[in-house]
């Protein structure tokens, strides 16, 4: 119930900033080429609001288990292999994660005084993407690998590579 809520919470923002960069950049290209006018901060704003689709988006992937993959080499190996590939794979992107998480942390407080060229907003928050976005990847990982070590593959495994 909790990640079911978290993740229309996720898909909310996302929306709202994809909606927003649509909004700003078509206001910005009617007012350029109608009027000759220009707002100044389109540009950054919608770099700054991609971010935060992206690590956004990212912890979506990571909930649905939709992350690019090439399963050439792990499909060959053995039911008890294949499980030890996952669940180490998963290991080491719950460990880059974590370490992505406190990096993130670390280089906020440097840019609580460092302010956006035209937005005149704290790039805090434009960097907050990166732990918020781990922190929720952690979350959304988290059952995948109790799934996969519980050996519950079904539910693991996408639906591109189930088999009838």
């Amino acid at each position: 119930m909790f990640l079911r809520l978290l993740s229309r919470l996720v898909e909310g923002l996302i929306i709202l900033c994809a909606a927003t960069i649509v909004a700003v950049v078509t206001i910005e290209v009617v007012l350029r080429y109608i009027f000759g006018l220009s707002l100044i901060f389109t540009e950054e704003l919608a770099r700054y609001l991609m971010v935060w689709i992206v690590f956004l988006g990212g912890a979506l992937a990571v909930k649905d288990d939709s992350h690019i993959r090439i399963n050439l080499l792990v499909n060959r190996l053995s039911p008890g292999l294949r499980q030890l590939v996952r669940v180490s794979a998963q290991g080491l992107t719950m460990i880059f994660l974590v370490l992505l998480t406190i990096e993130g942390l670390k280089i906020l407080p440097r840019q609580l005084d460092q302010m956006c060229i035209t937005i005149d907003t704290s790039m805090f928050y434009f960097y907050l993407a990166i732990p918020v976005g781990s922190i929720l990847m952690i979350v959304f990982l988290m059952p995948r690998i109790r799934d996969a070590i519980s050996r519950r593959p079904e539910k693991y495994e996408p639906a591109q590579a189930r088999r009838p």
